[in-house]
């Protein structure tokens, strides 16, 4: 709590303000804490003590900083350990208080003697207040000053008079305030008196001679009472008289209460008696009805001589039956009774009949063909859930015999059909013909066929550097891609095949297994448990990770790793469409932790191999070389790159894992990229411009269909590239077809900032206005219309067929020679005024040749860049 106390900060009632108007203050002293370097800091020192509680005394220490006081800090009188003098003489005004947690304060007084008085005080505070066992230490004290405070209130008032205290507060402490009344009477008494005349004597006397006459009054009041408190006492005598002769009367009666009492108490326990009688003979009733329910059957077991389909139901209920019947009569309380151990030996005994007879039935079952007709062999095993259940905790050993009959049988069905189902779907893959071509960003496919999967992988893929493959733009390359397509999309609908094959066969096996033969599903460890709990569940799930590897045998993984290897010998492409499949399925949270896992493992092998394709693909792209005597164009590595890209979204939902993915479309983006640069370089036929805005257009325009986030700065990037060598070939490759006139005013702009005003311009030689004039008359409209048709056609022979940039060429370059035009105009009429000076055509001259032009192009250019996107 914080007061600003102005200059009075001595007044007790500004300490108040600070400590609270419920403490009161006792006593304070003005000290000073002195800091390093000479400096000091004012406190003080308040003793106070809660209203109406002379015990809780508290020793509070505060703060004055200019005119703001401050509670530093506040202890219990109970935490005072240590009150140090330093000196038992008068030679120092500085003293240490502890407190407890070894807390100490050193202090300066202004004067010893409030020191003295102060600490003085603490020592009768302590004295009266304070048990014996924690009265504080008085160190370096003279022990003679110290018995000055035998005489409390002596020391109390000297205190009180050196400290400026309110003297009211400690005689407070001695007596107790007049009450209203007693107030009013010694008003009333000193009323007549004359206080100017009147000594102590006389006065003393007047209330004296006051005090008899009540005397007398008071001794005739009471001996006029003294007949009324006799005849009190005669009345109170007969009284108690009659108060004996009720209890008389009262005793007689509960006399007879008593016997009556005795009487009725004998009548009830006869009833009682009756009532436990007829309570018992109805509970012996309804116990022999329970026993004989109990011992009473549905059906019964001697009309079981074996176990078929069309008794299987019946034959489950009276196994059911049975067990309950023997559970609930084995701890029974009446088990011991002859009726009921002949019922349990019979139950017995026909209970250990039906574990030979489930397994004789179930063996005969498992024998059958179930050669795809897993869902018809779960139907009918599962009808014997029931059964299974109940001999796997009536005899195990039974039960386990059945389970490894179930095991071996359907372990033979899973390994014949799996072989035959991959043995037909591996047949499928190798039918290729020799004419279906690898899939290669070079462009260049392998002409190997499919069936000779054994041949060296050299010829797999074609080098990237043939320039011929890169400028198939042209329909039969086109038509080549869709064949690829086509054969992809075969392979992609094959693999899922195989995919909705598996997943459902393990998904019916691992739920079958888990309700008929109690096979725990594997569980995912969780994070809040205990070391022994995550050992445990570990175990569980090695131990069903083992049974239901032993259910499939090694067959099922085996072939699955066998159709990858061959799919990935064929063409390494298929493993984009495999990593796609297997990540779709191993991510869905539907499917079962074992599922999870056995893909997962397969996901992997993909996984290494749609990397080797990745790093295939890029090492292609960086050994591309092209072809001098050939149009560059689109370059194949980035058609495919569409092609590419159009497959893996296609499959890929946007909210699925996608890291491998983006990885990989980063991967052949940063490769095209440094080909596209280092191509448009070694090439010769055309500008290195046209071929980086083409490709970069290309690429950007791909990457802004798809949307993909991850690809954002990527996209950024080649539209940026597109666009600096769109200016730069339009603004520099192309031939200017008023260049002379540039030139001039290029010359005059510079020469603007020499002059004092643009009109002075005209008074140099070389820009004066003949010579503009000159320059004019050699650029007439028809020499630019011949200039513009021989720049559009320049245009036309360097860019290629398939992007549809032409249009957008032309239309960026109008637009720069109309600026021109524009600019060097209002350069003329700034410069050369009143010169009648003026071009020969304007700038919808220049726009009207060359939208004629670009009318008349031939129809392979008439796609807009709008209409050039991408086929996806």
């Amino acid at each position: 709590m914080a007061y600003r106390g102005g200059g009075k900060a001595k007044n007790p009632q500004t300490l108040s303000a600070v400590i609270g108007s419920e403490e009161k203050i006792e006593h304070f002293l003005e000290v000073v804490k002195r800091k390093e370097k000479n400096k000091e800091k004012k406190y003080f020192v308040v003793v106070s003590h809660l209203k109406g509680s002379d015990m809780n005394y508290k020793i509070t220490f505060i703060n004055q900083v200019k005119d703001i006081l401050r509670i530093k800090k506040q202890y219990s009188l109970f935490e005072l350990q240590v009150v140090d003098f330093l000196a038992e003489d008068d030679s120092r005004t500085d003293f240490e208080l502890s407190f407890s947690g070894e807390i100490t304060f050193h202090f300066f007084a202004e004067t010893w003697e409030k020191k003295k008085q102060f600490l003085v005080l603490l020592y009768r505070l302590c004295k009266n207040i304070l048990p014996k066992e924690t009265l504080p230490s008085f160190d370096n004290v003279n022990t003679q000053m110290l018995a000055e405070t035998i005489y409390l209130s002596a020391s109390l008032k000297g205190l009180e008079d050196t400290s400026g205290s309110n003297p009211a507060d400690s005689v407070e402490r001695e007596y107790k305030y007049l009450t209203i009344e007693e107030a009013k009477d010694i008003e009333a008494i000193t009323a007549d008196c004359e206080w100017e005349t009147m000594s102590a004597e006389a006065y003393i006397s007047k209330l004296t001679m006051e005090l008899s006459g009540l005397d007398k009054a008071n001794i005739h009041s009471i001996m006029n009472v003294e007949k009324e408190v006799m005849r009190l006492f005669q009345k109170m005598d007969d009284a108690t008289k009659q108060l004996d002769l009720l209890d008389e009367k009262l005793s007689s009666y509960f006399d007879i209460l008593t016997s009556e009492e005795s009487k009725i108490l004998n009548i009830s326990e006869i009833g009682d008696a009756q009532s436990i009688r007829a309570q018992n003979n109805q509970k012996l009733l309804q116990t022999s009805e329970d026993i004989l329910a109990m011992l009473t059957m549905e059906f019964n077991p001697e009309d079981f001589d074996n176990l078929n389909d069309r008794n299987l139901d019946k034959f489950s209920k009276s196994v059911e039956e049975a067990q309950k019947k023997v559970n609930l009569l084995q701890l029974h309380q009446l088990r011991d009774l002859y009726c009921i151990q002949n019922f349990l030996q019979y139950c017995k005994k026909f209970l250990d009949r039906v574990p030979n007879m489930l397994w004789m039935e179930l063996q005969e079952r498992f024998n059958r063909d179930w050669q795809s007709k897993h869902r018809a062999r779960h139907y009918h095993v599962n009808r014997f859930s029931l059964l299974l259940n109940w001999c796997r905790e009536y005899d195990p050993k039974v039960w386990n015999n059945i389970y490894e009959s179930y095991q071996g049988s359907v372990r033979k069905f899973y390994e014949k059909e799996i072989a035959n189902y991959f043995k037909d779907k591996t047949i499928a893959i190798q039918k290729r013909t020799s004419s279906e071509k690898s899939f290669s960003f070079a462009g260049k496919a392998a002409a190997q066929s499919i069936i000779d999967i054994t041949a060296s992988q050299r010829n797999l893929y074609e080098s990237l550097g043939s320039i011929d493959s890169m400028t198939k733009g042209s329909g039969e390359s086109m038509a080549h891609l869709q064949q690829q397509n086509e054969q992809f999309s075969k392979f992609d609908g094959l693999f899922c095949q195989v995919l909705e094959y598996i997943v459902p066969l393990i998904s019916d096996e691992e739920e079958h297994l888990n309700k008929v033969f109690g096979v725990p599903y594997m569980i995912e460890l969780p994070h809040d448990v205990t070391e022994g709990e995550r050992e445990e569940i570990k175990k569980q799930n090695k131990i069903t990770h083992k049974i239901l590897l032993d259910m499939f045998g090694s067959k099922l993984e085996q072939e699955l790793i066998n159709l990858i290897e061959l799919s990935c010998k064929v063409d390494n492409y298929f493993a984009l469409f495999m990593y796609l499949r297997l990540s779709k399925y191993c991510y869905n949270r539907e499917n079962s932790v074992f599922l999870t896992r056995f893909l997962s493992s397969l996901l992997i092998i993909v996984k290494r191999h749609f990397e080797v394709f990745i790093n295939q693909q890029v090492t292609q792209i960086r050994e591309m070389k092209a072809n001098k005597n050939k149009r560059c164009g689109i370059l194949t590595c980035v058609h495919r790159l569409a092609l590419f890209m159009k497959d893996t979204e296609r499959i890929f939902d946007a909210k699925e894992r996608r890291i491998e993915i983006e990885k990989g479309y980063l991967s052949l983006l940063h490769a095209i990229f440094e080909a596209i640069n280092r191509v448009s370089k070694e090439q010769q036929k055309v500008p290195v411009e046209v071929v980086l805005f083409e490709n970069y257009h290309h690429i950007s325009q791909l990457l802004k269909v798809l949307k993909i986030e991850y690809l954002s700065k990527i996209q950024g990037q080649a539209q940026k590239e597109y666009d600096t060598n769109l200016s730069l070939y339009v603004n520099v490759k192309l031939a200017n077809p008023i260049e002379k006139i540039s030139e001039f005013f290029e010359g005059v702009k510079q020469a603007l900032p020499t002059t004092a005003r643009p009109e002075e311009v005209g008074f140099q030689i070389k820009y004066s206005r003949n010579t503009l004039k000159g320059l004019i008359k050699q650029y007439n409209l028809k020499d630019i219309r011949k200039s513009l048709e021989h720049v559009i056609t320049k245009i036309e022979k360097h860019l290629c067929e398939e992007e549809g940039l032409y249009p957008v060429v032309c239309e960026a370059y109008c637009k720069t020679i109309i600026r021109q035009i524009t600019e060097y105009q209002q350069l003329m009429r700034k410069c050369y005024p009143d010169s009648g000076l003026a071009f020969e055509f304007r700038p919808e001259d220049i726009s009207r040749i060359v939208e004629d032009r670009t009318a008349a192009m031939t129809p392979k250019h008439r796609r807009t860049s709008s209409a050039a996107q991408l086929h996806l």
